[in-house]
C-alpha cells in the first residue's frame, strides 16, 4: 500500500558508503528523506535527480519544431492499422489507429500535426504542452488535400487538440553516480520522431532488471545498465533529431516534389527497405532479431 505515494516528488538526494537518501517534498511542503539501497531517477524530461547527476547540463532543446496532437473518429487508411506519413520533417502530419473499427467502420485516429519555424528567439508560450483551437494552426494544412484523404476535413472532425514544443536534452556521458542511476525521459529525452520514448523506457526498466537478476541490487547492476544502454540509445538521440524515420519523405521530396505515379520509380523497394532498416537496429526495432531473441528476464525470474 505504500509502494506509490501521490503529491510528492523527489527534489534531491544523497549517497553514502552504505546506501542512497532521496529528498521527498510532500504537496503540503513537509520534506523527508527516504533511505534505500539504489536510487533509480524516472522523473521525466525536467528530473531533478539527473540536474543533480550532472549540474552543469545545458538547458532544454528545441530545435524549432512545434506539434499539435489529437484524436479523430475516422475510418482507418490502407490496411486498416496503417501509420501514415505525409510531407517532410519540417512541415508534416502523422496518423494512425489507436482502437479497433466500431460497427460503422470507424477507429480513434490518434493525429500528429508539426512545423519547424525559426527557434532563435526560443519557446515563447506559456509551459509546454497547452490545448488550442483547430483553427489556430489548421491553415498549415490547407494543401494537404488528396483523393483519397482530406487532411482539413479530417482536423475538422478532431475532438481536441494540444500544442507542444518538439524537446529533447543533450546526450549525457553517464546515467548513472554510484547508486543513482537515470531512466526513461530523465536519461534519455528525444524527439518522438520514431515513437521511440515511452517503448525505450520499457526497455530501459526490463534491461535493469536483468542486471539486477544478474549483480543483485548494487551499484554493479547500475553500471551494466549504463554500459549495455547509454552509448547506444544516446546515438538515437542524435539521429532522431534529424528526420528519423522521416527521412525517407525528405529523400522522396527531395527526387520528386512528392508527386509522383509510381513509387518504386522514385525510390525502389529495397532502397526503402534499407533505410527503414537502419532506423530500426540503431533503435532496436529490428524485428527479425527481436522475434529470435531470448527474454530480457526470463519468466517467473525473481531476486533472491
Amino acid at each position: 500500500a505504500d509502494a506509490v505515494v501521490l503529491g510528492a516528488k523527489v527534489t534531491g538526494y544523497s549517497q553514502s558508503l552504505d546506501g542512497v537518501s532521496a529528498q521527498i517534498t510532500h504537496a503540503d511542503g513537509r520534506v523527508e528523506d527516504v533511505a534505500g539501497t539504489l536510487l533509480i531517477g524516472a522523473d521525466g524530461i525536467h528530473s531533478k535527480v539527473r540536474a543533480q547527476m550532472h549540474p552543469q547540463q545545458p538547458p532544454i532543446h528545441w530545435g524549432g519544431a512545434i506539434m499539435w496532437r489529437g484524436t479523430v473518429r475516422a475510418k482507418p487508411l490502407r490496411t486498416g492499422s496503417s501509420f501514415v506519413g505525409l510531407g517532410t520533417h519540417r512541415h508534416r502530419i502523422v496518423f494512425y489507429p489507436i482502437s479497433a473499427p466500431d460497427a460503422d467502420g470507424l477507429a480513434e485516429i490518434n493525429w500528429i500535426a508539426e512545423v519547424t519555424v525559426d527557434p532563435s528567439h526560443g519557446w515563447q508560450q506559456d509551459g509546454w504542452f497547452r490545448p488550442v483551437e483547430i483553427a489556430d494552426f489548421a491553415h498549415h494544412f490547407a494543401d494537404f488535400r488528396y483523393d483519397w484523404l482530406d487532411v482539413p476535413a479530417m482536423l475538422q472532425g478532431a475532438d481536441c487538440a494540444y500544442e507542444n514544443p518538439m524537446i529533447d536534452r543533450d546526450p549525457l556521458e553517464t546515467w548513472v553516480s554510484g547508486r543513482v542511476a537515470l531512466m526513461g525521459d530523465a536519461a534519455h529525452p528525444m524527439y518522438p520522431t520514431g515513437s521511440n520514448g515511452a517503448s525505450q523506457a520499457i526497455v530501459d526498466g526490463r534491461v535493469l532488471g536483468a542486471m539486477m537478476l544478474e549483480h543483485g541490487v548494487t551499484q554493479d547492476a547500475l553500471a551494466a545498465y549504463d554500459a549495455k544502454l547509454c552509448a547506444p540509445i544516446s546515438a538515437v538521440q542524435l539521429r532522431n533529431r534529424g528526420a528519423g524515420p522521416f527521412g525517407l519523405l525528405n529523400l522522396l521530396d527531395a527526387r520528386c516534389g512528392g508527386v509522383f505515379d509510381d513509387i518504386d520509380a522514385v525510390i525502389p523497394p529495397e532502397e526503402r527497405a534499407e533505410f527503414m532498416a537502419g532506423y530500426k537496429a540503431a533503435a532496436g526495432f529490428a524485428m527479425e532479431a527481436l522475434n529470435a531473441a531470448p527474454p530480457t528476464i526470463a519468466p517467473g525470474a525473481r531476486l533472491g
